[in-house]
């Protein structure tokens, strides 16, 4: 049975294009005015086992007052990129533990090629926006550790194309994908720092469910996981 599950995995990997991955936004759990956060990070997301995207991330993130913070978050992998800004609230519960909550939009887009065979290759192109809430909640300050965990809810708004082409002169279209439906995106993230009070170094895992996009197109799919490390800075 896993045999099987891992030839199916490997036979979409081969046979589509991830065209999302969760995005590896740091979970700051900013705690008084003043406090500037900035985090950058390198990150890998994959369907199930083989990463098909490597992206430096960065994000920042400030609390303008007691209780109202700004976070800018970016990344770009070559051939992929992602920016999101967010307006948010935070709520420091006791000395360690701290909520937060954001509502903002992302937008991003892909340009890929690739080849499949030697008689074709294969295009992905086109952009989405993504309008969300996010809400962050964890602990600082337990020793040299802190702990925090997110889940963003959205809306995946997607114009993506696909296109296969064979090796003619010129190149004609054999199949082309249109899609533009909008998904339901949930996306969950567990966070570790470790290190002192301004330089941290952070493990993010992060998981994408669209509850569309796998099941109503033959060439696109997104990935399932990213996995991210990196420095976090206290100013």
């Amino acid at each position: 049975m896993k045999t099987r599950f891992l030839l199916v995995a490997m036979a979409v990997l081969a046979a589509s294009c991830s065209v999302y991955h969760p995005q590896s936004v740091d979970i700051p759990l900013v705690d008084h005015q003043g406090e500037l956060r900035a985090d950058v990070a390198v990150s890998a997301s994959t369907v199930i086992i083989l990463p098909d995207a490597v992206n430096l991330n960065t994000t920042f993130t400030y609390a303008a007052t007691d209780w109202l913070a700004g976070q800018l978050h970016a990344n770009y992998g070559g051939d992929n990129y992602y920016v999101q800004a967010a307006p948010g609230v935070y709520k420091p519960i006791g000395k360690r533990f701290v909520l937060e909550g954001y509502f903002g939009a992302g937008y991003g887009g892909i340009d890929h090629t690739k080849g499949k065979t030697n008689d074709s290759r294969h295009r992905y192109t086109g952009h989405y926006l993504l309008p969300f809430a996010q809400v962050n909640a964890g602990w600082r300050r337990l020793g040299p550790f802190e702990l925090g965990f997110g889940i963003k809810a959205g809306a995946f708004m997607p114009k993506i194309d696909y296109y296969r082409f064979n090796n003619a002169e010129p190149p004609e279209v054999t199949a082309e994908e249109h899609y533009s439906n909008t998904n339901l995106l949930l996306e969950p993230q567990l966070q570790i720092r470790v290190g002192g009070r301004d330089l941290m170094f952070t493990l993010r895992l992060g998981y994408t469910f669209l509850d569309k996009l796998d099941d109503e197109t033959q060439n696109l799919n997104h990935d399932y996981f990213t996995l991210s490390a990196g420095l976090g800075f206290s100013f």
